[in-house]
């Protein structure tokens, strides 16, 4: 269905404060969004073409009438499924803004919590500065790497040839393309360099778990979908590491909240002997699996 076929909302469009029309925005995302309020002071800062602080700061935006259509436009196609950061094509992580489509996942707050580990890791071990991110998607990580480590080398794989354009499109974006190596492979498979580090935000929610989500068929299920376990992607990259690790290196890895136990033992089992732990993200869930060589 075309947005232009879909039923209009009814949106008055006479002049009104942005407190009144964020407060009626929310309400229509209330039942589309896990956080409605950012997320209405994020769509109405698109339509404006005002960043958030200067909505926020000033909160008495006069709607024309080509952007109270775009409005209606665009709640129209949330309320039929369509999530807010693929219908305005970018999205913020990490502090930083990401080209967006329907051909990769969204960034999610968790994931910032795997950047943080890596570039602590990072910084206490100023030596290291080769890195491969297996599942780049968008970019996010591998950019966001680039952009705190400034001599930081890295290798970005994806499956995707739709995702590695656009996560080429987000490094030229900041500048950061002659950090990146983007190449197109199926987890490690034909890989011949050893790195330092290896992170990734592979597939890993379990299937049936998935079908119960928002999330599914709303963004890309091969980027979601984890397998029965929600381990089947993790578990080869934890078998094949070890043969493209620098000694000493680190694995770094983000889980489902309900697998961390039983990566941890698969990672003891394929791992002995070395330093694992597992991390939790803000909400106190088991998110990450770290792995030093």
């Amino acid at each position: 269905m075309k947005p232009s076929d879909l039923p209009k909302q009814d949106l008055p469009k006479n002049k009104r404060t942005s407190a009144s029309l964020l407060k009626q925005i929310q309400e229509e995302l209330k039942s589309h969004s896990e956080s409605p309020y950012l997320d209405s002071v994020v769509l109405l800062a698109h339509i404006t073409g005002r960043d958030k602080s200067q909505l926020l700061a000033n909160p008495d935006p006069e709607l024309n009438p080509q952007q109270a259509e775009a409005l209606e436009q665009a709640l129209n196609q949330i309320q039929t499924g369509m999530p807010l950061p693929y219908l305005i094509g970018e999205w913020e992580f990490f502090g930083y803004q990401f080209i967006i489509t329907e051909d990769v996942l969204i960034p999610r707050p968790e994931t910032e919590g795997l950047v943080e580990l890596a570039l602590d890791w990072l910084t206490e071990h100023p030596q290291r500065r080769t890195s491969l991110e297996i599942g780049t998607g968008c970019g996010c990580i591998a950019v966001s790497l680039a952009k705190n480590i400034s001599d930081l080398n890295i290798i970005a794989t994806d499956i995707s040839s739709s995702a590695l354009q656009i996560a080429r499109g987000n490094a030229q974006r900041h500048r950061v393309e002659n950090q990146i190596s983007f190449q197109k492979r199926d987890l490690l498979t034909g890989m011949d360099d050893k790195v330092d580090l290896i992170i990734a935000n592979l597939p890993y929610i379990p299937t049936e778990k998935l079908k119960t989500l928002p999330v599914y068929n709303a963004e890309p299920t091969l980027a979601l979908d984890g397998g029965l376990d929600g381990l089947v992607y993790i578990k080869q990259v934890v078998k094949s590491a070890r043969q493209h690790m620098q000694p000493g290196g680190a694995i770094f890895l983000e889980l489902d909240e309900d697998s961390g136990a039983s990566a941890l033992t698969l990672a003891r089992e394929v791992w002995p002997g070395m330093t694992l732990k597992l991390s939790q993200d803000l909400s106190g869930q088991d998110r990450y699996l770290s792995i030093e060589c």
